[in-house]
Protein backbone atom coordinates (compact mmCIF):
# COMPACT_ATOMS: atom_id res chain seq x y z
CA UNK A 1 0.00 0.00 0.00
CA UNK A 2 1.40 3.33 -0.91
CA UNK A 3 1.09 6.28 1.65
CA UNK A 4 1.07 9.77 0.29
CA UNK A 5 1.67 12.91 2.24
CA UNK A 6 -1.26 15.31 2.56
CA UNK A 7 0.96 17.99 1.14
CA UNK A 8 1.01 16.15 -2.12
CA UNK A 9 -2.42 17.55 -2.73
CA UNK A 10 -1.07 21.11 -2.53
CA UNK A 11 2.25 21.43 -4.22
CA UNK A 12 2.83 24.75 -2.53
CA UNK A 13 2.05 23.59 1.11
CA UNK A 14 5.58 23.80 2.40
CA UNK A 15 6.09 27.18 0.81
CA UNK A 16 2.98 28.56 2.54
CA UNK A 17 4.16 27.39 5.91
CA UNK A 18 7.50 29.05 5.37
CA UNK A 19 5.87 32.31 4.28
CA UNK A 20 3.59 32.30 7.33
CA UNK A 21 6.55 31.81 9.66
CA UNK A 22 8.45 34.63 7.99
CA UNK A 23 5.45 36.90 8.32
CA UNK A 24 5.16 36.19 12.05
CA UNK A 25 8.86 36.89 12.55
CA UNK A 26 8.56 40.18 10.68
CA UNK A 27 5.63 41.31 12.81
CA UNK A 28 7.46 40.38 16.01
CA UNK A 29 10.56 42.24 14.89
CA UNK A 30 8.55 45.33 13.97
CA UNK A 31 6.80 45.32 17.36
CA UNK A 32 10.09 44.95 19.18
CA UNK A 33 11.60 47.81 17.15
CA UNK A 34 8.72 50.16 17.93
CA UNK A 35 8.91 49.30 21.65
CA UNK A 36 12.63 50.07 21.87
CA UNK A 37 12.53 53.15 19.61
CA UNK A 38 11.56 56.40 21.48
CA UNK A 39 8.83 58.51 19.98
CA UNK A 40 7.39 55.64 17.93
CA UNK A 41 3.64 55.32 18.24
CA UNK A 42 1.82 52.03 18.09
CA UNK A 43 -1.22 51.92 15.88
CA UNK A 44 -2.49 48.63 17.23
CA UNK A 45 -5.11 49.42 19.95
CA UNK A 46 -4.30 46.25 21.82
CA UNK A 47 -0.67 47.18 22.11
CA UNK A 48 -1.49 50.80 23.06
CA UNK A 49 -3.85 49.82 25.91
CA UNK A 50 -1.16 47.84 27.68
CA UNK A 51 1.68 50.27 26.89
CA UNK A 52 3.94 51.13 29.85
CA UNK A 53 6.39 54.02 29.72
CA UNK A 54 9.89 52.73 30.36
CA UNK A 55 12.47 55.10 31.81
CA UNK A 56 15.78 55.10 30.03
CA UNK A 57 18.46 56.51 32.35
CA UNK A 58 21.04 56.33 29.62
CA UNK A 59 19.27 59.06 27.67
CA UNK A 60 20.62 62.60 28.18
CA UNK A 61 17.08 63.97 28.53
CA UNK A 62 16.40 61.69 31.51
CA UNK A 63 19.37 63.01 33.52
CA UNK A 64 18.45 66.07 35.61
CA UNK A 65 21.30 68.35 36.53
CA UNK A 66 21.67 69.12 40.23
CA UNK A 67 20.66 72.69 41.11
CA UNK A 68 23.60 74.98 41.58
CA UNK A 69 23.98 76.65 44.99
CA UNK A 70 23.37 80.36 44.74
CA UNK A 71 25.89 82.36 46.72
CA UNK A 72 24.29 85.55 48.05
CA UNK A 73 26.08 88.71 47.18
CA UNK A 74 27.44 90.43 50.31
CA UNK A 75 27.48 94.19 50.41
CA UNK A 76 30.35 94.93 52.81
CA UNK A 77 29.82 98.69 52.78
CA UNK A 78 26.13 98.36 53.57
CA UNK A 79 26.83 95.89 56.38
CA UNK A 80 29.36 98.25 57.96
CA UNK A 81 26.86 101.13 57.84
CA UNK A 82 24.21 98.97 59.55
CA UNK A 83 26.71 97.92 62.24
CA UNK A 84 27.70 101.54 62.93
CA UNK A 85 24.05 102.52 63.13
CA UNK A 86 23.32 99.74 65.65
CA UNK A 87 26.29 100.75 67.82
CA UNK A 88 25.20 104.39 67.78
CA UNK A 89 21.63 103.44 68.73
CA UNK A 90 22.88 101.28 71.62
CA UNK A 91 25.03 104.13 72.93
CA UNK A 92 21.98 106.36 73.11
CA UNK A 93 20.05 103.99 75.39
CA UNK A 94 19.61 105.84 78.68
CA UNK A 95 21.60 104.27 81.48
CA UNK A 96 19.87 103.80 84.80
CA UNK A 97 21.48 105.96 87.43
CA UNK A 98 22.61 104.01 90.49
CA UNK A 99 20.46 104.46 93.55
CA UNK A 100 22.39 106.55 96.04
CA UNK A 101 22.47 105.14 99.55
CA UNK A 102 22.50 107.19 102.68
CA UNK A 103 24.06 106.02 105.94
CA UNK A 104 23.18 106.69 109.57
CA UNK A 105 24.91 105.51 112.74
CA UNK A 106 22.84 104.88 115.85
CA UNK A 107 24.46 104.41 119.24
CA UNK A 108 26.23 103.81 121.52
CA UNK A 109 24.24 101.22 123.46
CA UNK A 110 25.03 98.83 126.25
CA UNK A 111 24.17 95.21 125.34
CA UNK A 112 20.68 95.21 126.88
CA UNK A 113 19.72 98.43 125.13
CA UNK A 114 21.15 97.17 121.84
CA UNK A 115 18.89 94.11 121.88
CA UNK A 116 15.80 96.32 122.15
CA UNK A 117 16.98 98.54 119.31
CA UNK A 118 17.65 95.50 117.10
CA UNK A 119 14.08 94.32 117.71
CA UNK A 120 12.71 97.76 116.76
CA UNK A 121 14.72 97.73 113.50
CA UNK A 122 13.33 94.41 112.27
CA UNK A 123 10.55 96.12 110.31
CA UNK A 124 12.86 98.75 108.83
CA UNK A 125 13.46 97.88 105.12
CA UNK A 126 17.08 99.10 104.87
CA UNK A 127 20.36 97.33 105.62
CA UNK A 128 21.40 96.98 109.25
CA UNK A 129 24.89 96.14 110.51
CA UNK A 130 25.68 95.75 114.19
CA UNK A 131 29.19 96.59 115.40
CA UNK A 132 30.92 96.72 118.80
CA UNK A 133 33.61 99.19 119.76
CA UNK A 134 35.67 100.10 122.78
CA UNK A 135 35.12 103.82 123.07
CA UNK A 136 37.78 106.09 124.58
CA UNK A 137 36.78 107.52 127.95
CA UNK A 138 39.89 109.64 128.50
CA UNK A 139 43.66 109.68 128.25
CA UNK A 140 46.52 108.32 130.29
CA UNK A 141 49.98 109.89 130.62
CA UNK A 142 52.52 107.14 131.27
CA UNK A 143 56.13 106.06 131.23
CA UNK A 144 56.56 103.24 128.66
CA UNK A 145 57.83 99.80 129.66
CA UNK A 146 61.07 100.34 127.73
CA UNK A 147 61.97 103.24 130.05
CA UNK A 148 61.02 101.23 133.12
CA UNK A 149 63.20 98.34 131.96
CA UNK A 150 66.12 100.74 131.68
CA UNK A 151 65.88 101.36 135.43
CA UNK A 152 63.51 104.31 135.77
CA UNK A 153 61.30 103.34 138.72
CA UNK A 154 58.99 104.98 141.25
CA UNK A 155 61.89 106.11 143.47
CA UNK A 156 63.67 107.85 140.62
CA UNK A 157 60.46 109.60 139.59
CA UNK A 158 59.74 110.70 143.14
CA UNK A 159 63.25 112.16 143.36
CA UNK A 160 62.33 114.38 140.37
CA UNK A 161 59.21 115.68 142.08
CA UNK A 162 56.57 113.41 140.56
CA UNK A 163 53.75 112.82 143.02
CA UNK A 164 50.96 111.10 141.02
CA UNK A 165 52.21 107.72 139.82
CA UNK A 166 51.64 103.99 140.13
CA UNK A 167 53.08 100.85 138.59
CA UNK A 168 50.65 98.83 136.32
CA UNK A 169 51.02 95.09 136.79
CA UNK A 170 47.64 93.94 135.44
CA UNK A 171 47.81 91.91 132.20
CA UNK A 172 47.14 93.99 129.13
CA UNK A 173 48.78 96.48 126.78
CA UNK A 174 49.79 98.72 129.72
CA UNK A 175 51.39 95.99 131.82
CA UNK A 176 54.87 96.95 133.04
CA UNK A 177 54.36 100.70 132.54
CA UNK A 178 54.02 103.50 135.11
CA UNK A 179 50.90 105.66 135.01
CA UNK A 180 51.60 109.37 135.53
CA UNK A 181 48.03 110.72 135.39
CA UNK A 182 44.50 110.12 134.04
CA UNK A 183 42.67 112.87 132.18
CA UNK A 184 39.37 113.21 130.32
CA UNK A 185 40.64 116.00 128.12
CA UNK A 186 43.53 115.61 125.67
CA UNK A 187 44.68 119.18 126.26
CA UNK A 188 45.19 118.58 129.98
CA UNK A 189 46.99 115.31 129.22
CA UNK A 190 49.42 117.13 126.95
CA UNK A 191 50.02 119.77 129.62
CA UNK A 192 50.93 117.05 132.11
CA UNK A 193 53.34 115.56 129.61
CA UNK A 194 55.05 118.90 129.14
CA UNK A 195 55.36 119.42 132.91
CA UNK A 196 57.04 116.01 133.37
CA UNK A 197 59.49 116.66 130.56
CA UNK A 198 60.36 119.93 132.26
CA UNK A 199 61.14 117.98 135.46
CA UNK A 200 63.61 115.82 133.57
CA UNK A 201 61.41 112.75 132.96
CA UNK A 202 62.25 111.49 129.47
CA UNK A 203 60.09 109.26 127.23
CA UNK A 204 56.67 110.26 128.63
CA UNK A 205 53.84 109.20 126.32
CA UNK A 206 50.02 109.59 126.01
CA UNK A 207 47.43 107.06 124.95
CA UNK A 208 43.63 106.72 125.00
CA UNK A 209 41.87 104.98 127.85
CA UNK A 210 39.31 102.57 126.42
CA UNK A 211 36.10 101.89 128.28
CA UNK A 212 33.74 98.89 128.06
CA UNK A 213 32.44 97.79 124.67
CA UNK A 214 29.50 99.67 123.23
CA UNK A 215 27.16 98.65 120.42
CA UNK A 216 26.49 100.73 117.31
CA UNK A 217 24.10 100.16 114.40
CA UNK A 218 25.17 101.16 110.89
CA UNK A 219 22.00 101.75 108.85
CA UNK A 220 22.10 102.07 105.05
CA UNK A 221 19.29 102.62 102.56
CA UNK A 222 17.69 105.01 100.14
CA UNK A 223 16.95 108.57 101.16
CA UNK A 224 13.31 107.64 101.81
CA UNK A 225 14.28 104.63 103.94
CA UNK A 226 16.79 106.61 105.99
CA UNK A 227 14.21 109.36 106.43
CA UNK A 228 11.89 106.78 107.97
CA UNK A 229 14.41 106.09 110.74
CA UNK A 230 13.24 109.14 112.66
CA UNK A 231 9.94 107.43 113.45
CA UNK A 232 11.82 104.42 114.86
CA UNK A 233 14.12 106.69 116.85
CA UNK A 234 11.22 108.69 118.32
CA UNK A 235 9.86 105.46 119.79
CA UNK A 236 13.30 104.50 121.15
CA UNK A 237 15.13 107.75 122.06
CA UNK A 238 18.42 106.13 123.11
CA UNK A 239 21.90 107.05 121.94
CA UNK A 240 22.53 109.36 118.99
CA UNK A 241 21.25 109.01 115.43
CA UNK A 242 23.72 110.79 113.15
CA UNK A 243 25.56 110.51 109.83
CA UNK A 244 28.05 107.68 109.51
CA UNK A 245 31.69 108.70 110.06
CA UNK A 246 33.64 109.35 106.87
CA UNK A 247 35.64 106.36 105.72
CA UNK A 248 39.40 106.94 105.81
Amino acid sequence: MTVRSSFSRWPLGWVGVALLALLNLAMFGWGLWTWLTPGTSISNPGWRSDWVQVEKPWEASAIQAEPKAITPKIDVAKGQLELNSAIEAASKVPQMAPVMQACRQWGPFVPNEADRIAEALKTWPGQTRRTEREMPIGYVVYLPKAEVDRGVGLSQLAAKGVREMFYISAPGPMQGTISLGLFRDLTRARQQQADLVAKGVAGVDIRERLGPKRVYFELRGTAAQVGGLKAVYDLNPKGDLQDCPAQP
